[in-house]
């Protein structure tokens, strides 16, 4: 007899959307723990490392810039022909794993004011899609991307703007007010999970 989570019915995916350290990563891992299905943990930085290593900063994957006569320093993002592509590739791996009855935590950043909600929405028509908008005090956002030292300084800064912009969610999680595990309890209760 296979186990309940392996039998065909709709996935549940929760998305996480936020800036670059916001702390989704810290909140999937949290939630993997308190959940009582076991939830596979998607990051898009993983589907960006899969490029190769010639498409590093370049205008057909992404390009990180600093933003001219900004202070404090501010890092944009362009997206390129490749970039996109593989982007729509991580969401359409997504929702094949969906479709093959694994539930999972999407951990996301949307620059494109709510169309990645919307392809998540068509793509994910099948399944139980929570969106959460996870978020924390811009000096919080800037303490943490200098500590982590793999992030280009001003990359949280430009993107705080950005990433909620046209989202809806059915959570909203403020990662300065509390601790990764907290925001995985209130996650977990939230969708009993």
């Amino acid at each position: 007899m296979s186990a309940w989570w392996l039998r065909d019915r709709m996935a549940i995916v929760i998305i996480l959307n936020g800036t670059t350290s916001a702390g989704k990563t810290s909140l999937a891992r949290a939630l993997q723990d308190v959940a009582s299905r076991p939830l596979l943990h998607v990051r898009m930085d993983d589907f960006l490392t899969m490029q190769p290593c010639r498409l590093d900063n370049h205008p057909d994957g992404f390009v990180f810039a600093g933003v001219e006569g900004v202070e404090p320093p501010e890092v944009s993002i362009k997206t390129g022909p490749y970039g996109a592509k593989l982007i729509s590739g991580m969401r359409q791996a997504v929702a094949a794993m969906a479709d093959s009855g694994l539930d999972m935590i999407v951990d996301d950043v949307w620059l494109k004011e709510g169309a990645e909600q919307a392809d998540y929405i068509r793509l994910l028509s099948k399944h139980q899609v929570f969106f959460v908008g996870v978020s924390a005090p811009l000096a919080i956002l800037e303490q943490r991307e200098l500590a982590r030292g793999d992030r280009d300084i001003g990359q949280a800064r430009w993107q705080q703007g950005r990433v909620h912009i046209g989202a809806t969610y059915d959570l909203e999680i403020d990662t300065g007010e509390m601790t990764p595990q907290q925001a995985a309890w209130k996650i977990q209760e939230a969708f009993s999970l």
